[in-house]
C-alpha cells in the first residue's frame, strides 16, 4: 500500500510536507527491492542539500542507492535511529524509517513531484527512473547501519 498522504519522486523518495519543513524517506518498493541493507549515508543538521544532487546513499548487499531530493534546503533533524538498525528503514519505511527533515523555500516544487497513484503506475512499469549500481566490493568490513566519518 503507497500512502496517499505523500508525494514521490521518480527516484523513490517519498515526501511529507508539514507546517515549517518537509520530511524525506525511501519508498517500502525500493527498500524492498535493495533487500538486505547493510549501510546508510546521511548528512548532518545544519547541512546544506541541493536540488537534485545526491544528499545521502544507502547500501544492500548488491546494490547502492544515492539519495536526491528535487529542492534545495538545510537539514534540520536526522534520523539518528537509523544508525543504530537499519531495520526500522526495513520494517516501517513511511513512519519510524524517515531520514531527514529539511526546510527550504522551494515547497513550490512539491506540487511537481508524483501523487501515490502516479507512483504506482511508475514502479509498475518496472524500469525504475534511477537504478541502483552496483555495489564496488570493498576489503573492509562494513559495519551495519553506521555513518561514514
Amino acid at each position: 500500500m503507497i500512502p496517499e498522504h505523500l508525494k514521490y519522486a521518480p527516484t523513490h523518495e517519498w515526501f511529507h510536507v508539514e507546517t515549517k519543513s518537509i520530511t524525506v524517506g525511501l519508498t517500502k518498493h525500493i527498500v524492498d527491492e535493495l533487500n538486505k541493507l547493510l549501510f546508510l549515508d546521511l548528512p548532518k543538521v545544519g547541512d546544506e542539500i541541493l536540488a537534485g544532487i545526491c544528499f545521502g546513499e544507502i547500501e544492500s548487499l548488491e546494490n547502492l542507492l544515492d539519495i536526491t531530493s528535487p529542492m534545495a534546503g538545510e537539514v534540520i533533524a536526522v534520523n539518528e535511529r537509523l544508525f543504530e538498525n537499519l531495520d526500522i528503514l526495513s520494517n516501517d519505511p513511511y513512519v519510524h524509517g524517515w531520514l531527514i527533515k529539511f526546510k527550504t523555500t522551494e515547497r513550490h516544487l512539491i506540487d511537481e513531484l508524483l501523487s501515490a497513484q502516479e507512483y504506482a503506475a511508475h514502479i509498475s512499469k518496472s524500469h525504475p527512473a534511477a537504478p541502483p549500481r552496483q555495489r564496488k566490493r570493498r576489503s573492509k568490513v562494513v559495519i551495519k547501519g553506521k555513518r561514514r566519518r
